[in-house]
This record gives C-alpha cells, sequence and structure tokens, in this order.
C-alpha cells in the first residue's frame, strides 16, 4: 500500500516540483508517516477517536455504504443527474469527514518539535499534510464509490469507468483543497484561541447535518418523480462541482454530448489544477506558524467584575448552600467553556432536537403552525421531556476528561466533604444547560399549547431533574474531570441511552396522566417531586469518593 502510494507520488514529481515544494524532502517525511500509520493501525483515524479496525475492515463498510449510494442515485434514468446526485452525496460525505475527522490531522502539532525546526518550507508542509490526508480520503472515496463504477460498467463502457475513477479523485482533492482554503482564510483573520474555537464548531454543526440528512432527506424526496427528472444546464450549474464531474464522466458518451457539458468537463480539469497551484504556491504561507499557534494555549484575559458577572455571582449565592459548591460551580463552568471535547459532546445534542422536534411533531408544511396546535397530548408531553432531558446531558459528560491526572487537586485541597463538588458541578450545569432550554421550551409550549399546559411544564421540568440526580446515583458518578475519556465508551454509552429513554417515557406517561387529572394534584405532585430533589441533593453533599481521593 505505501509502495503504491509512494509510485503515485514519484509520477507527479514534476508537478510538485512546479508547486514550489521541495521533492526529496516530502517524499521522505510522506513516507515515514505512512509507514507509521501502518504499524500503528492508521494515526489519522486514532486521531479522531475512532478504534483501531484494520484497513480491510474500514473499506468493507465504506464499500457497503457505496452500494446503498449507488443504488439510489443510479436509479434515475439520466445520466448527468444521477451522477451529479451521486458525486454531491460523496463529496458532502468527505466534506463532513474531512471536518470532523481530520481536521485534527492536518493541524496535528505532535511533530513540530522535530518538523518546524528544521529548514523544511511552509509549502512542503502543507502539501505534506494535504496528501497524507488525501491518501486516506481517497481511500474512503474508493470504497464509496466501488459498488457505482461496477454499476458504470456494466450500464455504460470500460471508458466511463475509467473517466469515473478519475472523477472521484478530482472530486476528493476538490473536497479537500476547498476545505483547506476555508481553513487557511478563517485563520489568517482570527487569532488561533478563536480558530480553534470556529473549526469546533464546524465539527459540531456538521455532525447535526449528517443527523438530520440521514432523518429528515428520505422523508422530502419524491421517488417518482426524480426518476423521470433531467438535468437543465444553466448558470448557476457552472459554479456547482458535482455537475463538472458528471459531464467529464459522460464525455464517454461521445454521441450525446452536448457543448454546455464539454464546458462542465473542461472545469473538472481545470479547478482541481489550478487550485492546487494556488493553494500551495500563494496561500500556504504562515502554515509553519499556525503549527506552532496550534501547540499552545493562551491565557483567557481577566476583566473587572461586571453587572453580568454580579448577577452570576448572586445566582451562585441562592442555589449554593456552601462555599465549597459555589467553587465547585465556578471552576466547572470555567473548565466546559474551554474544553473542546466537552462542546463536541453536548452541543450537537441541542441541534438534534430540532430534527427529533420536527419527527414528533409532524407539522404539515402547508400550514405549520395549525398543525403544531393539533398535536396529541401524549407527544406535546413526549416533545417537552426529550427537549428538557437533553439539556440534562452535559452532566453526565462532567467525570470525563483528557487529562484526569490532574485530580490530584481533590486531595491537596482542605475539604472534608467532596460530595458538595459534585452537587456544585451538577447545579452549574443545569443552570448553564437544562434552565434556558427550559424557559424556552416552555414559552413555545404555552405560545402554541396556551397557559393551561403551564401545571405540565412545571411538572415536567421537576420530574426531569429528579431524574437526572436518580441516574447520578445510580451510575454512582465520580467527581468531575477524574475519569479519562476512553472510559465513556467502556459499554456506558448504550446502558445510559437505555436508561433514558425509559426514564423519558415513564416521564411523559406521567404527565400525560396529569392532563387528565384536577389541576390541584399536578400541584401535589410538583411539590413532592420538589421535595425529592432536595433530598437528594442532600444524599449526594453526603457521599465519599474514595475511588478518586486514592
Amino acid at each position: 500500500m505505501i509502495a503504491f502510494a509512494m509510485l503515485i507520488v514519484r509520477i507527479l514529481k514534476t508537478p510538485i516540483g512546479w508547486l514550489g515544494v521541495n521533492f526529496s524532502q516530502f517524499e521522505t517525511l510522506l513516507r515515514i508517516k505512512l509507514t507509521l500509520d501502518i504499524r500503528s493501525g492508521s494515526s489519522a483515524f486514532q486521531a479522531s477517536g475512532r478504534k483501531r479496525y484494520s484497513f480491510g475492515a474500514q473499506f468493507f463498510v465504506f464499500a457497503a455504504f457505496g452500494l446503498f449510494i449507488g443504488i439510489i442515485t443510479l436509479a434515475v434514468a439520466d445520466l448527468m443527474l444521477s451522477l451529479t446526485l451521486h458525486f454531491t452525496v460523496i463529496m458532502v460525505m468527505l466534506a463532513m469527514t474531512l471536518i470532523t475527522e481530520f481536521t485534527t490531522v492536518l493541524f496535528d502539532h505532535r511533530d513540530n518539535l522535530i518538523l518546524l525546526p528544521r529548514p523544511v518550507s511552509h509549502r512542503t508542509l502543507l502539501l505534506l499534510r494535504l496528501t497524507h490526508i488525501q491518501f486516506y480520503m481517497g481511500y474512503i472515496a474508493l470504497g464509496l464509490s466501488l459498488a457505482t463504477g461496477v454499476i458504470v460498467a456494466i450500464k455504460y463502457n470500460a471508458i466511463a469507468v475509467l473517466l469515473y475513477f478519475i472523477a472521484v479523485g478530482s472530486g476528493t482533492w476538490i473536497t479537500l483543497a476547498f476545505t483547506t482554503f476555508l481553513y487557511l482564510l478563517i485563520s489568517k483573520i482570527v487569532n488561533p484561541e478563536r480558530f480553534k474555537d470556529i473549526l469546533t464548531y464546524l465539527q459540531i454543526i456538521f455532525a447535526v447535518l449528517i443527523f438530520a440528512g440521514y432523518q429528515l432527506v428520505p422523508r422530502l424526496i419524491d421517488e417518482e418523480a426524480i426518476k423521470s427528472a433531467t438535468l437543465s444546464i444553466h448558470g448557476l450549474v457552472y459554479l456547482f462541482p458535482p455537475a463538472w464531474l458528471a459531464a467529464f464522466v459522460k464525455l464517454s458518451q461521445v454521441s450525446d454530448i452536448s457543448t454546455p457539458e464539454v464546458i462542465l468537463s473542461i472545469l473538472a480539469v481545470i479547478v482541481p489544477v489550478a487550485g492546487a497551484y494556488i493553494l500551495i504556491r500563494f496561500l500556504s504561507r504562515g502554515f509553519d506558524v499556525i503549527l506552532g499557534e496550534g501547540s499552545t494555549e493562551s491565557a483567557a484575559p481577566v476583566n473587572e467584575k461586571t453587572e453580568k458577572m454580579r448577577l452570576k455571582d448572586t445566582l451562585i449565592n441562592f442555589f449554593c448552600v456552601s462555599a465549597t459548591e459555589r467553587a465547585a460551580w465556578k471552576m466547572v463552568v470555567s473548565s466546559t467553556k474551554r474544553d473542546r471535547k466537552f462542546k463536541e459532546a453536548v452541543y450537537p445534542q441541542f441541534g438534534m432536537l430540532a430534527v427529533f422536534a420536527i419527527l414528533i411533531l409532524k407539522p404539515d408544511l402547508k400550514a405549520p403552525s395549525a398543525s403544531i396546535h393539533e398535536t396529541g397530548e401524549f407527544a406535546k408531553s413526549f416533545f417537552f421531556i426529550l427537549f428538557g432531558f437533553t439539556g440534562t446531558m452535559a452532566v453526565l459528560q462532567l467525570p470525563f476528561t483528557d487529562t484526569p491526572e490532574a485530580s490530584w487537586i481533590y486531595r491537596a485541597l482542605p475539604v472534608k466533604d467532596h460530595g458538595h463538588i459534585l452537587t456544585g458541578a451538577v447545579k452549574s450545569m443545569l443552570m448553564r444547560f437544562f434552565a434556558p432550554l427550559f424557559l424556552t421550551v416552555g414559552v413555545i409550549s404555552i405560545w402554541f399549547w396556551g397557559i393551561t399546559f403551564i401545571p405540565q411544564i412545571l411538572l415536567g421540568g421537576c420530574g426531569i431533574i429528579l431524574l437526572t440526580l436518580i441516574m447520578i446515583i445510580l451510575q454512582k458518578m465520580d467527581l468531575p474531570f477524574t475519569q479519562p475519556r476512553e472510559m465513556q465508551k467502556k459499554g456506558t454509552n448504550t446502558i445510559t441511552a437505555i436508561l433514558s429513554m425509559i426514564l423519558m417515557g415513564i416521564l411523559s406517561g406521567i404527565v400525560y396522566a396529569s392532563t387528565l387529572l384536577p389541576v390541584w394534584i399536578s400541584i401535589l405532585v410538583t411539590a413532592l417531586i420538589i421535595s425529592l430533589i432536595l433530598l437528594s441533593f442532600s444524599s449526594l453533599r453526603k457521599w465519599k469518593f474514595k475511588k478518586a481521593l486514592n
């Protein structure tokens, strides 16, 4: 595999030299990186948090998914439209994979101490990273496109297959080059810390888009209409890379090619070459600086206490019963605001809520307001409980961190009641995530379903907090930031998800039943739940954490 990759690189030696890259340095460094990857089981996938699957297993998964894509997209009769849809799906998946999986590889700073002091130019460094990623992206693209290549061979001819796989490689490079161009552009506009925050938010947005597309797009497609549709080439199509690639493949049908399709196919060749030249020769300047800045963390400036901060202090003093709880509250809020892994684990949940809301409420797009007003009582209850419960998911992320060794501070602090640290942390997450979501969804619910829904809102909100505390007790949650993040994947995710769904179903049933009973019963049950919440917090404050403190 390495020999094949290096053979391709040697074939492109002259074009690589035109880019201003030192070929001998580039070839040596790329060989070392690929060798390390093969020996360790693909560091590119490990950097993104994946398990160590073999190349064969990874390829099988991509090929199976590619078969599904090929059957759907090539069911369309028109070749141009079917391949445009196909390349759109492939390029979107590659872009999502690049942003969510390989951004860490592009800006990996683990080899900075070796490379940056050496006379390696920024052009060589950038092309090295891009080629390294292209190796894996091409591997993924090949798996996704293999089944479609077989279908193209059966329906058309050998030339079409050859042009198709060239188009797949071109599409992979276009995706990689365009995404990198955006990264470099952003890095020149904002400071390094802000740049890394933007990358985190991009990863979160794409994770939500993947989920939304998986859930919603199949429900919106009219199968009969798309089978007989054709692609009409007009001004905007010339700006759409998948259409370029589709036209390039259609060159194999010499008797059926039009002038606009020839122009599109020329763009499929010119744009990747020109993009590589511009990106490496003119936009790579400062890439070595970006790598150097990425390996350091800058301290946030300390501002004077503002009115907003005084309000926060008032809230903390109101909800916390001890100085330890107040300190834990502030410590957890400060840490989670800086922890990008925490954001990647929590923030996508809120984007997915919008998708679930559509699936639960099933609004009529022609009259959405009227259809939401007619939502059934149990659907209303489940909608509210689902939104509120997601606001508590941040609590379950509290024990996990990339630096569990820093938990020595708990042993060093002169604190006897360590349970106060946990309760302060839980309260801070409920106030930061649950409270805003609860108020927002409560107002929306009252807007659509009237003030008669207020008892159910109060009952559901208090019930959600109680169920969160029950899950903490059942899981015997550790102190904040004491467990390595890998421990989160030791089977607890599935158990937590199943338990959460069961508890949400039970609570939704209770809220639904309250709509059939007098209001005073809902108020009485809410008061009982509040009492249980206070007792649960009191119990947590008495907890001992021998494992974390030894």
